[in-house]
């Protein structure tokens, strides 16, 4: 049966199974059930048997004054998300995410040259984080442009593009020479699907980038253990952000991997991690130490949601599913970084900084880069001699002394 084609009244009972089946609380469904019976009433009215958007747009609007795209109070973005879900269940057979703030939308004029990029990107291998961080630089140009007076792509010229990159002037070298590698490859794009005449890719011939400009944060493993020991484990929420941490502090994982990790990853058997790696495509396998062990089994049977779900990290209020691609768990590790009282000195703080925290730690054990490679899980040692910069004790004994009166 065609989707599009379910009657509502019945769209409404299997959104109710829904609500049961992600475990909401009984006053949310309570409230959700209360606006679908006044939808269904509205319908009625309107001689509408099956849901679409538009009527549930014209419900929002005539019934509570909601305007598509306006902005709306926490009661209204309750009343819009109750026709979200009818949504969400005619298009996928299942809720969708909670509303998430848009992002700045490309102008309409460019979409359909920067849906074709994305697809050929897509098509290219690339993965999904890059093309998604490239679109978001392409984004700000193509506005630019638009702001510029930029009606048709066909009439860029080396005049906007300069321009544009003069507005970058106030961004560290290796922000600076990102863009320009996107915008190069944007321009390459244009110029071989014959959107504009001249092959403006050639204004950036070369990029410099320095990727030593500035050293990586890092944090000594007694700042660590004050931020594990700030967590409240005996709380819901503490048992959660405890692993999450253990999952960064212990084991160096990137926030993309953390929010992947499957109990199937967990082998009791080997007392092994074994992933797949977001970033390399590639295998990682860690040891598994007695206190992720017991603090995973500790947050599986006292605090995790009970649901279905192979992922270990489910959010705390319904619908219980995954966290979202973007969360990188930045408020968690902030706030036990905070209640450490921990001085930042200008050193980065998210989640990713422990990992070249671990790096530090591991290096003044003067443990072989091999080694740490394998536990960051980097593709080669190349990538882990970057953190050589901050081995300051091993660089203290290659110090060359300083002559007298210079």
């Amino acid at each position: 049966m065609d989707r599009k084609a379910i009657l509502l009244i019945e769209l409404v009972d299997r959104a109710k199974k829904q609500l049961d089946l992600l475990c909401y609380a009984e006053s949310t469904k309570h409230r959700y059930i209360g606006k679908w019976k006044q939808f269904l009433v509205y319908a009625q009215q309107q001689n509408q048997l099956y849901f679409s958007k538009e009527i549930g747009e014209a419900f929002l609007k005539d019934c509570y004054g909601i305007q598509t795209g306006s902005k709306l109070s926490a009661n209204q973005v309750f009343k819009a998300r109750a026709v979200d879900l009818l949504d969400g269940i005619l298009q996928h057979g299942c809720f969708p995410r909670c509303r998430q703030k848009p992002g700045i939308p490309a102008p309409q004029q460019f979409l359909v040259i920067l849906e074709k990029y994305k697809k050929l990107q897509f098509e290219k291998g690339i993965s999904r984080k890059t093309v998604l961080g490239k679109k978001i630089i392409l984004v700000r140009f193509l506005n630019y442009l638009d702001i510029q007076g930029i009606a048709d792509i066909r009439s860029l010229t080396s005049y906007e593009i300069l321009s544009y990159l003069h507005t970058l002037k106030e961004y560290r070298s290796n922000s600076k020479s990102g863009i320009m590698f996107a915008l190069r490859d944007f321009l390459l794009f244009l110029y071989s699907k014959e959107y504009v005449r001249e092959p403006l890719n050639d204004l950036f011939h070369t990029i410099f980038t320095n990727k030593l400009e500035r050293l990586p944060s890092y944090y000594s493993a007694d700042e660590m253990n004050a931020i594990l020991c700030q967590v409240d484990r005996d709380s819901e929420f503490g048992r959660r952000d405890y692993l999450v941490l253990l999952s960064a502090i212990q084991l160096g994982l990137r926030a993309g991997d953390i929010r992947q990790l499957k109990l199937e990853n967990i082998k009791l058997d080997r007392n092994t991690i074994e992933l797949i790696q977001q970033k390399t495509n590639n295998l990682l396998q860690l040891p598994l130490t007695e206190e992720f062990k017991y603090a995973l089994a500790d947050y599986m049977k006292n605090s995790r949601p009970k649901v279905d779900d192979p992922h270990i990290f489910v959010r705390h209020r319904a619908p219980f599913q995954p966290f979202a691609e973007n969360n990188s768990f930045y408020h968690v590790i902030n706030k036990h970084m905070t209640m450490a009282d921990i001085a930042l000195n200008n050193r980065k703080h998210g989640l990713h900084s422990m990992r070249h925290s671990i790096a530090s730690c591991l290096l003044q054990g003067s443990t072989p880069y091999p080694v740490i490679a394998g536990i960051l899980g980097h593709k080669s040692t190349s990538t882990t001699k970057f953190y050589l910069r901050i081995d300051i004790q091993q660089l203290r004994t290659v110090a060359l002394e300083a002559p007298d009166g210079k």
